[in-house]
């Protein structure tokens, strides 16, 4: 790794105008460390902590197979979106991200914060590197830490190490923020928004975000390593801690999700807008990567069988909002299909070129048919975080936290509690995106008699249409809770109940509760977040064609997942047998070329990494078999 090859990102004090183009130095000699202060050094870090959220999950939204794109290259520049070979990329911007812009500037504000001996600086910027950290470790594996900014080629730290470290980490942290000798300092400078967009420089809330990290490294624990009744309750009690701290105090974002942390942003020019948005901005044109939604589309294992499309088996009516005998049932059993896209007009089938309205999709990385553009596949700059340049980017979700709880009340077998954890967390999901719809796309002909506000059929111009709040609720409690709704009179149902319909299945069954069912609800909880593919990672992408059952009943969580097309040959499927094929699947990305392969080759030919494909197949200590390690720590 380069040493300190960082340009120090100044970002503006005003609220409203956050932008590395307008902040960003290009003059600065970027072979040179430059010294920050902690008032002009905080931006800076917190705005490239929500910037390595999205790195992490704009990759992991391919590598989960949530999307895909409509090419079926063999290699291509943005190989994690397709063949998997990975090796000959440039650039992965997560890791300059980590070293480089956190690390660095992180290290310059703890310095100047002891300096002018306001220690609230330090706590904000080691909560971010904390974060950071786990995000880095959980992509690459083995990374430097404790020697990172010694040398030009520090030594790796071994997984165990790090996740020791950051275990201490969280312990040393909650313990300084329960300090009020640190917390009310006299000396601590006061932090407003220009500063700290997310908490404007609430020490109580950040703590919030070190308990939620704290109980996603317990979480990690689960279910290879330890799944001891003692550690399911330790991860209970860990994320009940960081949920009670967010629900605290006066609450930013109501009383369900209190004070999750996100960073908005007001729009603009570039990188004043937010990261997901249709503006696609990059930082300096070649330090992040766009987000492209507008060339993705959804896969068949996103839509189909997690969503709940239409129609899955009549190609003429898959993906229609209405059809004989179902005029409201919506596009798919599950409403947020309506939220987070749009359906598009193209032709009805691949032999039939009739122009219809429908949700389309496509396995990953087959490919388009000749029949259709991308054009007529689903407009995804919508819900919460795509929907307007003036959204946000959570660095943690109150969903994710009840999600940990229920994956840890599973394992102790309290199923009923876990179904209404992640129950409770998938209605306030819908509510997320929910709110992000009536606040983006309010109806110009409201009715107040009918509240018809709520997402309906796609209009011919390809805009959000609406329908009253009667179908919506009806969507809603459908999907929830497997109810059929009639009305008026009527005996025949306005709209069926999800087993009637679509994928014909009900993810929230407490007599017949199941992991699959929890953790594929979780996975559209985690829609562009980064957790997607590290729980894939962690079931061992365990479906029927690989047959990985888990735990003492052997249950297949993500069952009709399947491995991308057009792989990369030499890497994932020459010399393979069927079976062994099933079981190969990518779980860790190659250290950033453009450095760690020009400074530090010598530590990558001792892991074994260096232009090694199958350093990429290798599991993290967390994705090993059951049993094989036993202990994140090495302890």
């Amino acid at each position: 790794m380069k040493k300190i090859n960082i340009i120090a990102l100044l970002m503006l004090t005003c609220l409203g105008m956050v932008s590395c183009g307008d902040t960003l130095d290009d003059n600065i000699n970027p072979d040179k460390a430059h010294a920050i202060d902690a008032k002009n050094g905080l931006p800076t870090v917190i705005y490239y902590a929500q910037q390595i959220v999205y790195d992490h999950a704009e990759y992991n939204a391919y590598f989960s197979q949530m999307l895909t794109t409509g090419g079926k290259s063999s290699i291509g520049t943005y190989s994690y979106k397709s063949e998997w070979e990975m090796l000959t990329m440039n650039r992965h911007p997560m890791w300059r991200r980590h070293f480089y812009d956190i690390g660095v500037n992180a290290n310059n504000v703890i310095a100047n914060a002891a300096a002018i001996n306001s220690p609230n600086y330090e706590l904000i910027a080691r909560t971010i590197k904390l974060m950071s950290t786990q995000l880095t470790t959980d992509a690459f594996g083995d990374m430097p830490r404790s020697q990172a900014y010694t040398s030009n080629a520090p030594k790796y730290d071994s997984q165990e190490q790090v996740y020791a470290w950051m275990m201490q980490e969280c312990d040393d942290l909650i313990k300084a923020f329960d300090d009020k000798s640190i917390t009310e300092n006299p000396n601590n400078q006061v932090i407003g928004a220009s500063s700290d967009r997310v908490y404007q420089g609430d020490l109580s809330r950040w703590k919030g975000l070190v308990l939620a990290i704290k109980a996603r490294l317990l979480l990690r624990n689960l279910p290879n390593i330890d799944r001891s009744a003692a550690m399911c309750q330790k991860i209970v009690d860990a994320a009940d801690a960081a949920i009670t701290q967010w629900r605290s105090g006066s609450l930013l974002y109501g009383s369900w999700f209190g004070n999750e942390p996100r960073y908005y942003w007001n729009g603009g020019t570039g990188t004043q807008n937010a990261v997901w948005s249709i503006a696609q901005p990059v930082i300096n044109s070649w330090e992040s990567r766009a987000n492209l939604l507008s060339q993705a589309i959804p896969s068949k294992f996103f839509m189909v069988d997690l969503l709940g499309l239409s129609n899955p088996d009549n190609e003429s009516l898959s993906g229609l909002f209405a059809w004989t005998g179902h005029q409201h049932d919506g596009y798919a059993n599950d409403p947020r299909c309506n939220l987070l896209m749009v359906a598009r007009t193209g032709p009805k089938t691949a032999s039939d070129d009739a122009a219809t309205i429908k949700m389309r999709y496509l396995e990953n990385n087959i490919g388009m048919g000749s029949s259709f553009k991308i054009a007529n596949y689903p407009y995804l700059y919508m819900g919460a975080y795509a929907g307007a340049t003036t959204a946000y980017n959570p660095l943690f979700t109150m969903e994710e936290l009840y999600f940990i709880k229920a994956e840890a009340e599973y394992w102790l077998g309290n199923k009923a509690e876990a179904c209404a954890l992640a129950k409770e967390a998938t209605e306030h999901n819908i509510e997320r995106h929910l709110e992000a719809f009536e606040l983006y796309h309010p109806n110009p002909n409201y009715d107040s008699k009918t509240d018809n506000k709520y997402p309906g059929k796609t209009t011919v111009s390809g805009e959000p249409a609406f329908e009253s709040k009667e179908y919506w609720d009806a969507q809603v409690n459908a999907f929830l809770n497997n109810e059929d709704y009639y009305r008026g009179s009527s005996k025949k149902p306005s709209v069926y109940k999800v087993t009637d319909r679509g994928n014909e299945h009900w993810f929230f069954n407490p007599s017949n509760y199941t992991l699959s069912d929890l953790m594929e609800q979780k996975y559209i909880a985690m829609y562009l977040q980064p957790e997607q593919w590290t729980d894939m990672r962690r079931y061992h992408y365990s479906n029927n064609r690989n047959k990985y059952g888990i735990g003492d009943n052997q249950e297949i969580i993500y069952p009709t997942l399947r491995r991308p097309y057009n792989l990369y040959a030499a890497y994932w499927i020459d010399g393979l047998t069927e079976a062994q094929k099933e079981n190969t699947w990518i779980q860790r990305i190659n250290y950033d070329p453009e450095t760690e392969e020009k400074y530090n080759k010598k530590e990558l030919e001792r892991l074994g990494a260096y232009k090694n494909y199958k350093w990429l197949q290798k599991p993290m200590i967390w994705a090993e078999d059951y049993g094989k390690v036993t202990s994140l720590t090495g302890k």
